[in-house]
C-alpha cells in the first residue's frame, strides 16, 4: 500500500512559495526517496523587537522521523530580502514522550467540539527555564534570598487554535491525529 503523500504536499507548499523556489528544493533534498505519511504547512507572521516576518512552517512524518521546517523572508542581511530556511529532522526514536491537551466547547451549540489543540515532544535537546526572585513569608523582608525556578524539556510545541488558526485549523488536527498515531506504533 503507497501511503506517499509527496504531491499533495508540494502542491501544499507551492501555494506559499513561487514555482521553482529553492525552498521545495531544500526539502526535497532533506527528505531525499522517503515517503511523506502526513504533513502540515501553514503562514504565520512573527513580531521581534524591530522587524515583522513573514513564515511558511513546514511539519512532514516520514516513516522513520519528524521534520520541521521553518522559511522566514528576511531583510536583516540584504536590503533586497532572502529566503532563510531552517529544516530539523528527529528520528521518531529519539522522541521520549509527548503530550496532546484537547479543549472542548463546554456549553452551547458547540458543545463537545474540539476548539484548541496543543502537541509537545520531548526529545532531551532544548530545556527552558522559568526563574524568579524568592523570597520568604516576611513581607517586611529585604534580604537577597536568590531565585527559585523551574526547568522544563519541551523541544517542540504546536498550539493550534480554531479562533486563530481559522482555515488550517482542521489540517493541523489531522497532522497531529497522524503523528501522535505513528508514535504511539513505536
Amino acid at each position: 500500500m503507497n501511503n506517499d503523500r509527496r504531491s499533495e504536499f508540494l502542491n501544499a507548499l507551492q501555494v506559499f512559495v513561487p514555482p521553482g523556489s529553492f525552498v521545495v528544493d531544500d526539502v526535497v533534498e532533506l527528505l531525499g526517496d522517503e515517503e511523506i505519511w502526513a504533513f502540515y504547512v501553514r503562514p504565520e507572521t512573527i513580531f521581534d523587537a524591530d522587524s515583522v516576518y513573514e513564515r511558511i512552517v513546514v511539519f512532514l512524518a516520514t516513516p522513520r522521523r519528524l521534520v520541521l521546517m521553518y522559511t522566514d523572508t528576511s531583510y536583516e542581511m540584504s536590503s533586497a530580502g532572502e529566503l532563510v530556511t531552517t529544516l530539523q529532522a528527529i528520528g521518531f526514536d529519539s522522541i521520549k514522550e509527548y503530550h496532546v491537551v484537547k479543549r472542548r466547547h463546554l456549553e452551547g451549540d458547540h458543545a463537545g467540539e474540539l476548539n484548541s489543540l496543543t502537541l509537545r515532544l520531548r526529545w532531551g535537546s532544548a530545556f527552558t527555564q522559568d526563574l524568579q526572585p524568592a523570597a520568604c513569608d516576611d513581607p517586611a523582608c529585604t534580604n537577597d534570598h536568590g531565585y527559585v525556578g523551574v526547568t522544563t524539556n519541551e523541544d517542540f510545541q504546536m498550539f493550534l487554535d480554531e479562533r486563530h488558526d481559522g482555515q488550517y485549523f482542521a489540517q493541523g488536527v489531522d497532522f497531529v491525529r497522524t503523528l501522535v498515531s505513528i508514535l504511539g506504533q513505536r
